[in-house]
């Protein structure tokens, strides 16, 4: 039995609506790790070929025409692989561990160059060179483009980078209308937030974190959320306390020196506007159960 939109506040529609959400978390992880069983076994496969080649590669580098024929035949296998890993980033993301083996394999290339001579070896310095950027760039992918939504979130890494966090928060808002079809509507309903990725939300949430040295992203709001009464106080989007109405938006502070979970700019995401706070509370409470 499902809840009817007339009893939720019951606590019958209260535990219906949290075994409904039970059963779609549920759902939904088990789909994700299976792709990912299948597209990370695949993905080690590749990178340990790679890196048995690029070791290869270095135990070669003793003479002056050896050094240059197995290491332009290696490079051009490698470049290979890259271009076949690059091909399966249509299919769900690899994780933590794929990451490191990238990064050593970078770390691998870097050892090359310090041993080749670039008067003497300027082909094979500028093909390395030519692999590593590569690799970054396959890290980006790996990393920045959802397998769930298929949204690319480099120009918001780019962004926070840059502490814009104005155009930042107003990415991350185009960003979350675009996953959820809604951008004629500038706002997400209670049944657009239940449907959000949540491979998108910790992607967005992570670079919030990280570039903000941990004052800004979703999981702040969420402690805040669950912490304290006057949670939009406290994260500084109340203009007046005694009506509880939100401030505008123009009216935010778009620095660091902004209130603990100040950004993402959540309350325009879920179109609030100027409700009253227990409508901010039960919006809100949808909004961070997907987190």
């Amino acid at each position: 039995m499902v809840a009817s939109d007339n009893n939720w506040k019951t606590p019958l529609g209260v535990y219906e609506k949290a075994i409904e959400e039970l059963r779609n978390a549920r759902t939904e992880l088990k789909e994700t790790q299976n792709n990912f069983l299948v597209t990370v076994q695949t993905l080690q496969t590749e990178i340990q070929t790679l890196k048995s080649q690029l070791r290869e590669t270095q135990e070669k580098l003793e003479t002056s025409e050896q050094i240059t024929k197995e290491t332009k035949s290696n490079l051009s296998q490698a470049t290979e692989e890259i271009e076949k890993l690059k091909a399966m980033l249509n299919e769900p993301q690899a994780n933590t561990q794929i990451i490191q083996e990238l990064a050593d394999i970078k770390a691998q290339i870097s050892q090359l160059q310090t041993h080749i001579q670039q008067p003497e070896q300027p082909t094979i310095v500028q093909v390395l060179s030519n692999l590593q950027l590569q690799l970054s760039q396959l890290t980006d992918e790996l990393t920045l483009v959802s397998h769930a939504s298929g949204m690319d979130y480099r120009n918001l890494q780019q962004l926070l980078a840059a502490q814009n966090w104005k155009d930042a928060d107003q990415e991350t808002y185009s960003i979350m209308l675009k996953i959820s079809e809604r951008e004629d509507k500038g706002w997400l309903d209670d049944g657009e937030i239940r449907k959000l990725p949540r491979y998108d939300l910790h992607i967005i949430n992570q670079l919030w974190v990280k570039s903000s040295d941990g004052k800004f992203g979703f999981s702040i709001q969420k402690q805040i959320f669950q912490n304290h009464k006057q949670f939009t106080a406290r994260c500084g989007w109340i203009e007046n306390l005694t009506t509880n109405e939100l401030i505008k938006y123009e009216d935010y502070n778009f620095t660091l020196d902004a209130n603990r979970g100040h950004f993402p700019s959540t309350p325009r995401i879920v179109g609030l506007g100027f409700k009253n706070s227990k409508e901010i509370t039960h919006r809100l409470n949808i909004f961070y159960s997907r987190y």
